[in-house]
């Protein structure tokens, strides 16, 4: 997916906001002058999460590593395992528990620092409790038939805290589809609260499947990034679920059968799909068209 305008703003937007906080104004000065650059020197096909992860590093090289975000990601991972055994017996009183598990892993989505301007457990804990929160009929049945003639699944995660429902759907899947090999991909560094290989181990993803990275600190998967091993995982998919919208414009237009799931959080994809933001989306990349 190609760097949109609306993007562009959004990112040098991001930026400011990030240092806003700080005090020396001709530093900070200099520093939007290094982010204009950067994307005005941008090429096309240098998509948004690629450009987060440029930027990230530029005012990691003024400002240092923000020690908060850290601390957040362990605050949500925390409350979503002691949320768990609570989510997942609502999930089995459902009589379709796997579409439960998917739209609860869904909701999820919200925790993302990038995206959302002020992330809060209140918030977050609202999102459960909204009325007209489904799953695209259509899309799920397909997804469902697709699931039952698979025999490889790449899962794709994204956020913190996230994962944890994350988690769920990879119980539901393995028990609804026994013969399916899964293995999932998280983020190969840092890349705000997105999930690493250090999260996945801390809320037990690597004890339910095999894991692997995107080989980056990219919020997204760029695929001449991945290792040898990464891209062969990949093609070998049948069938690949990816979480959030960074990995939504990272792998739209690559032609793989990929089901995104994610919420609508920006004002670009709002209007793109004509939705209201945090408007949960399952769309698969054969019948979409932006």
């Amino acid at each position: 997916m190609l760097l949109y305008s609306k993007c562009m703003c959004c990112l040098v937007n991001q930026q400011e906001r990030l240092i806003e906080n700080f005090k020396d104004e001709e530093k900070k000065t200099a520093f939007m002058r290094e982010v204009m650059a950067l994307l005005g020197n941008s090429r096309p096909e240098h998509n948004a999460p690629w450009m987060s992860a440029l930027l990230t590093e530029l005012r990691e090289k003024y400002y240092g590593k923000d020690e908060k975000i850290a601390q957040m990601k362990q605050e949500f991972n925390h409350l979503l395992l002691q949320m768990e055994p609570e989510l997942e017996q609502e999930i089995k009183k459902s009589r379709d528990t796997l579409k439960e598990a998917i739209r609860f892993a869904r909701i999820g989505n919200y925790i993302d620092f990038s995206a959302v301007e002020h992330v809060t457990k209140e918030e977050f804990l609202k999102l459960f409790r909204r009325e007209n929160d489904y799953l695209d009929e259509t899309e799920y049945n397909h997804l469902c038939r697709e699931l039952g003639k698979a025999s490889d699944l790449v899962y794709i995660m994204d956020n913190c805290g996230e994962i944890v429902l994350d988690k769920i759907v990879l119980r539901q899947l393995k028990k609804a589809y026994p013969e399916l090999h899964i293995t999932a991909m998280v983020r190969g560094g840092e890349a705000i609260n997105d999930v690493t290989l250090e999260d996945a181990e801390m809320v037990g993803i690597t004890e339910e499947v095999p894991v692997i990275t995107n080989n980056s600190s990219i919020q997204g998967v760029i695929y001449d990034k991945l290792t040898e091993e990464g891209k062969k995982i990949l093609d070998a998919a049948d069938l690949i679920l990816a979480k959030g919208q960074g990995n939504f414009e990272s792998l739209h237009g690559c032609g793989k059968n990929i089901y995104y799931l994610f919420l609508c959080k920006c004002q670009h994809f709002s209007k793109q799909f004509g939705v209201e933001r945090f408007q949960g989306m399952l769309i698969n990349e054969k019948r979409v068209s932006l």
